[in-house]
């Protein structure tokens, strides 16, 4: 499954959830991801949505990659942004990491605009280490 694949995924399985997919690139190893979301904000419920559909796809073959997600609402105002590392999911597999401990990674990884929603800034750049 290659990055088109698993946005392509995305897309299909997170529309029912109120995430829109918008657009994606690969930049520096990282598949970003643009999307929409019905939610007020970074929420669980949204970040639970993509990293479990992550979940799935790794199971279902996909050779996980770091991903960075921007998020914005339904009007085009930015939410903030978050990241899921591979190996998360690649420890999470092997047991080396329990449920709430990836769970707790996700969550960690949230980073909010100042004042959602704010100016959207430009799409791509760096992950941070």
């Amino acid at each position: 499954m290659d990055a088109s694949e698993i946005v392509a995924r995305l897309e299909l399985n997170l529309m029912s959830l109120g995430i829109y997919v918008e657009r994606h690139d690969r930049e520096s190893g990282t598949l970003h991801v643009e999307y929409e979301t019905a939610d007020a904000g970074l929420t669980q419920v949204d970040l639970g949505h993509v990293s479990t559909e992550l979940r799935d796809a790794y199971e279902d073959g996909w050779k996980p990659e770091d991903c960075r997600f921007w998020v914005f609402d339904t009007e085009g105002g930015f939410h903030g942004e978050w990241f899921l590392r591979a190996g998360w999911l690649r420890a999470l597999e092997r047991g080396d990491l329990t449920e709430t401990d990836f769970s707790t990674l996700v969550l960690s990884a949230r980073e909010p605009a100042e004042e959602p929603p704010a100016e959207v800034p430009a799409f791509g750049g760096d992950t941070p280490a």
